[in-house]
């Protein structure tokens, strides 16, 4: 029974065998890995081919056209060396096809930006102050006649004070640069026994650029000698620009006419007529009231 068995296991093994090289003879295509589009070469010109699952050296050199010791040259291989899916093989070379370069594109220049003519500032606002010995009492200061320490200016505005300033005899005039245009007004002390030759409290109206020279002008005890008026002349006085001066102010705009008093009396009388001004008033007021009360 075993040597049956044996015999027909033998008999359909010679059946399989002869069923193949049948199938050879008949002219059925031999088995080869997925058929895949022509491989391009890459920028230097070499081919590759994938290697699929199941693959072998043989059907890779098949598929590729070239014989299988051109794939083995190519790669380095032997018949017998393993390969896994995915691997990239060289299956040809050829010559690299140049890349034409590209042209520049023009690039159109920025022409550079027109220089704007620089505007130069304005020139400052200044206010100039000065206090001399009017030694011949004209108001105005002579070249000979010296500066006076100890007088104390205020400068101020109806919102603030600008500035405060002693004279030391010495360093004037003392000068104040970049105010802002506007009105200020400007007061001096008065010493003892001093008279004034000209206004101590001055307005000064300014306009953007201009620059204004006050000189305030006292002296104590009797005028020596009466000189002629003459021009002012000070080697440190900035230029002047036109301003409107409220007072009595050498080379300002034109100054308030000269009262028939001296500077001392206009000052002593200034208290009385302030208070005949407000009994009038308080009497115009009680009359306003009585007969608003008697026609009611």
């Amino acid at each position: 029974m075993k040597l049956y068995r044996k015999r027909v296991k033998q008999m359909w093994l010679w059946f399989l065998l002869f069923s193949g090289l049948m199938l050879g003879q008949i002219g059925l295509p031999p088995t080869y890995a997925q058929d895949l589009p022509t491989a391009t070469p890459d920028a230097e010109g070499i081919i590759y081919a994938e290697v699929l699952p199941n693959d072998s050296l043989w059907a890779i050199a098949a598929r590729s056209g070239i014989s299988l010791a051109e794939l083995l040259d190519l790669n380095n291989l032997t018949e017998d060396a393993l390969i896994q899916p995915g691997e990239l093989l060289i299956v040809g070379i050829v010559a690299a096809t140049p890349t034409p370069e590209a042209t520049p594109t023009a690039v159109a220049t920025r022409e550079p930006p027109t220089p704007a003519a620089t505007v130069p500032p304005p020139p400052p606002t200044v206010i100039c102050l000065v206090a001399f010995t009017d030694e011949n009492g004209n108001g105005e200061r002579e070249p000979t006649e010296p500066l006076q320490a100890g007088v104390a200016f205020t400068v101020f505005t109806a919102e603030s004070v600008v500035a405060n300033y002693v004279t030391d005899g010495v360093s004037e005039p003392f000068c104040l640069t970049d105010l802002a245009a506007g009105n200020y007004q400007v007061t001096r002390s008065v010493g003892r026994d001093e008279t004034l030759t000209n206004s101590g409290n001055r307005t000064v109206i300014l306009a953007t650029g201009d620059q204004v020279m006050l000189g305030f002008g006292g002296f104590t005890g009797q005028i020596v000698t009466a000189m002629p008026v003459s021009t002012p002349t000070e080697a440190s006085n900035p230029p002047t620009q036109p301003a409107v001066v409220i007072g009595d102010a050498p080379g300002s705009a034109t100054p308030e006419s000269p009262s028939s008093e001296s500077p001392n009396e206009n000052g002593a009388g200034r208290p009385f007529l302030i208070g005949a001004g407000i009994l009038i008033g308080i009497l115009l007021l009680g009359t306003a009231v009585f007969l608003s009360r008697k026609q009611n």
